[in-house]
């Protein structure tokens, strides 16, 4: 049994978050364009020229330049370190989790856990920011989500490669059907197929079950955010839901639920029956 101090993987963590930050704001910015995520190379958005791969180092290389682009001096938002950061501390955060209540120290066998949270914890801020805005939801993340629950299911602990496998057909494919009939009985779209795919790659990393108490979670999540809405005026005295042309995405809602119940899920469902029994 290898057992590695915690502190290492906490370091680890920090630095890989940022990295993947960074890749979340190319993701960020170009998927919603239609641009592609491998070419070009890094640019400026103002001027367009390559940005030098020290200027793009996370964190580091907005602090370096001040705020501003090498090439044309154009301000650069401020967002870009935000969101590094934020995935920097998500992937700290993730070590953090997997090893809260065991012992103070990460064996091999617990790497499983982890990396599951690490992929859940920061997939919410593309989905979050991208979603929101613009109604979508990167294939790298939902897509990526099935394939990284099938490779973890390999690794002794958590579910089997059956139970990927099941928790990938029967959450997507019973969403896509629930989504389909309500499209049929209500005459518009209900169900995004970025949710289906998304909700998928969730039962892929829990397995079904747990793909369904996300779901349900998240409905919850999402009708406390949206019911007091109702009831909140517009400067213009017009309704919330009369004023605003957009419906609001359903994809965060699930992105933030799935952590939850991938760490407490067991222990809110028991909790949810010891008051119904």
């Amino acid at each position: 049994m290898i057992v590695v101090p915690i502190w290492y993987f906490v370091i680890l963590g920090f630095l890989f978050g940022a990295s993947v930050g960074s890749f979340y704001n190319v993701l960020i910015y170009r998927m919603p364009r239609g641009l592609s995520l491998v070419k070009p190379a890094s640019f400026c958005p103002s001027c367009k020229k390559h940005i030098p791969i020290f200027f793009n180092l996370p964190l580091v290389g907005w602090l370096l330049l001040r705020g501003k682009s090498a090439c044309c001096k154009s301000p650069i938002s401020v967002r870009y370190p935000l969101v590094e950061l934020l995935c920097a501390l998500l992937g700290a955060l993730s070590v953090v989790l997997a090893e809260w209540g065991r012992p103070w120290g990460l064996e091999a066998s617990e790497f499983k856990d982890m990396a599951a949270l690490f992929w859940l914890l920061l997939g919410i801020v593309p989905v979050l920011l991208i979603d929101l805005e613009h109604h979508l939801i990167p294939d790298s993340i939902s897509v990526g989500g099935i394939f990284v629950g099938l490779l973890l299911s390999i690794f002794p602990g958590g579910i089997s490669v059956v139970d990927s496998l099941l928790g990938f057909l029967i959450a997507g494919g019973g969403l896509y059907v629930f989504g389909f009939l309500v499209t049929r009985f209500l005459k518009k779209e209900a169900m995004g197929f970025g949710d289906v795919k998304l909700l998928a790659g969730y039962g892929a990393i829990m397995g079904y079950f747990a793909a369904f108490e996300v779901l349900v979670m998240a409905a919850l999540l999402g009708l406390l955010v949206i019911l007091p809405m109702r009831f909140i005026k517009r400067p213009n005295g017009a309704d919330f839901d009369e004023s605003s042309k957009e419906e609001i995405p359903f994809g965060p809602f699930l992105s933030i639920s799935a952590p939850i119940v991938y760490l407490w899920g067991d222990a809110i469902l028991e909790l949810y029956l010891s008051f119904i029994y």
